[in-house]
């Protein structure tokens, strides 16, 4: 294992500033009557990379915490893979971080330590939000992870020049969306004379992250699991899931609908509205919010990208963040919980490493706060976080940095009027057959856009089909 580690990822081990004998173990689980942990072992994702300071990121966190720590970055497109190597191998760190999608499969394997006695004795997590936390509650009881940053989700953008250009406002229920979707098709928004512009572009996602993104138009209903009264439901079964088809299908029959959505990727889409071929998509809050628009505007200077709230009826969605784990190898698991999940939330030193980075590499200290500074790497980029962004401080901490009002616009447009997400735990039934049910919707999904079924048809073709697939039994047991 060891001989495959160094071969695949890059493990940085940090100076210690060592506390007095006696209050720590020796680290990476070997703890012993007379001495105290003084290090521990990491497996990040997200964090800096070793071109851009990650090495002086753990020596500063060592410094605050008192603790030498041992990071293992693998590559982010290889990270779900080598942590199931990992944990596979029985060689795994102290504490690790879980892509969302990960978490139930790592959270119900036996190797990671409940967190819900240290959560509730923190003072430091009582400013984050209940609901997030909730979501990493498996049936056991038991709280396997806590957030690494606050929920966050995806928001409408939309071009306001176009608005502006057609003496349109801002929608805020479905016909006035559905007008202004229209226009934005069909009424030249861009003054070229020519008819090239469509009203609506997406990405088709699959899974679970298709709700994520079509909010506007799905409203309340769901492509995956959703719950009701406290109880689980598959969302395609609703009567809600028929009306989202007409308004599917009906913007996809007129031409308004992108006809390209089937084949896009988030970066085509993207690509449509800063180059003036569409004029709305929902994507995600925060940074995104300025890059739509100072994209669009290098395109296009008197271009403008701006988010809107929910319109009536519909809502958005807060996705369940990746969580940090501790694993049942920590010889002391509240010093972690104590010296890590605490420290990144202490609202002080600790918190501000996690945000913003190293003072004098990272980022700068001016009368007026914070202030970002370069990429190590990259003297042209600056640099937009360390670990958390800003705006997405799990306990609410404000930015220390000046946010451009788009931001914080995409981040009151979306929280204002937003959902938590939780994770579907099934058994046995739902291990095997969930992802053909998955396949099955989008197939159904797709014929009905384009006209093969009616909306009433294609739910009672789905229904048929997907008890067959054993749905019936996947609710059961996410209800048991």
């Amino acid at each position: 294992m060891e001989d495959f580690m160094k071969s695949k990822m890059c493990v940085l081990v940090f100076a210690i500033s060592l506390l007095p004998a006696g209050i720590f173990a020796n680290g990476n689980g070997e703890a012993n009557g007379t001495d105290s942990v003084t290090k521990i072992s990491a497996v990040f994702d997200r964090c800096l990379t070793e071109e851009n300071g990650l090495k002086e990121w753990g020596e500063k966190y060592s410094e605050i915490s008192g603790l030498k720590l041992s990071i293992t970055k693998p590559a982010h497109n290889q990270y779900s893979q080598i942590l199931s190597t990992i944990f596979a191998s029985g060689d795994y760190p102290d504490v690790l971080e879980i892509q969302t999608n990960d978490y139930l499969t790592f959270a119900n394997s036996g190797h990671l330590v409940p967190l819900e006695d240290y959560i509730a004795e923190s003072e430091q997590f009582k400013d984050v939000s209940k609901d997030l936390i909730e979501a990493y509650r498996l049936k056991d009881g038991h709280i396997y992870g806590v957030p690494s940053t606050n929920a966050d989700g995806c928001v409408t953008y939309i071009r306001q020049d176009w608005l502006d250009n057609l003496g349109l406002d801002m929608p805020t229920n479905w016909d006035e969306y559905y007008k202004v979707l229209k226009a934005f098709t069909y009424d030249d928004p861009d003054g070229n004379g020519v008819k090239d512009t469509v009203g609506i572009t997406l990405p088709f996602q699959t899974g679970y992250e298709f709700d994520y993104y079509n909010r506007m138009i799905m409203q309340d209903a769901y492509f995956g699991y959703d719950q009701k009264n406290g109880k689980w439901v598959d969302g395609f079964q609703q009567p809600e899931m028929i009306k989202a088809l007409e308004r599917f299908s009906l913007l996809y029959k007129e031409g308004i609908l992108d006809n390209e959505f089937f084949t896009n990727k988030t970066s085509t889409a993207r690509s449509k509205i800063f180059e003036g071929q569409a004029g709305v998509m929902e994507y995600w809050i925060g940074s995104w919010a300025t890059r739509f628009d100072d994209s669009a505007k290098n395109i296009n200077p008197k271009a403008s990208v701006v988010s809107m709230p929910a319109i009536e009826n519909a809502y958005y969605i807060n996705r369940v963040v990746p969580a940090f784990s501790i694993t049942s190898k920590a010889a002391d698991p509240k010093m972690v919980f104590d010296k890590f999940m605490n420290l990144m939330i202490d609202k002080a030193e600790g918190q501000k490493l996690f945000i913003y980075g190293v003072e004098g590499l990272h980022y700068k200290t001016t009368a007026n706060g914070i202030e970002m500074l370069a990429e190590p790497s990259n003297p042209d980029k600056l640099l937009t976080k360390a670990y958390c962004d800003p705006n997405l401080a799990p306990n609410g901490m404000e930015a220390l940095i000046e946010v451009p009002e788009l931001i914080r616009l995409s981040a009151k447009n979306h929280d204002s009027n937003a959902r938590q997400l939780g994770l579907p735990q099934g058994g046995d039934v739902f291990l095997k057959r969930n992802s053909e049910i998955l396949t099955l919707k989008q197939e159904i999904f797709a014929e009905t856009i384009i006209g093969a079924y009616t909306p009433a048809e294609a739910i009672a073709i789905y229904k048929t089909k997907a008890k067959a697939l054993g749905i019936d039994e996947i609710i059961a047991e996410l209800n048991r």
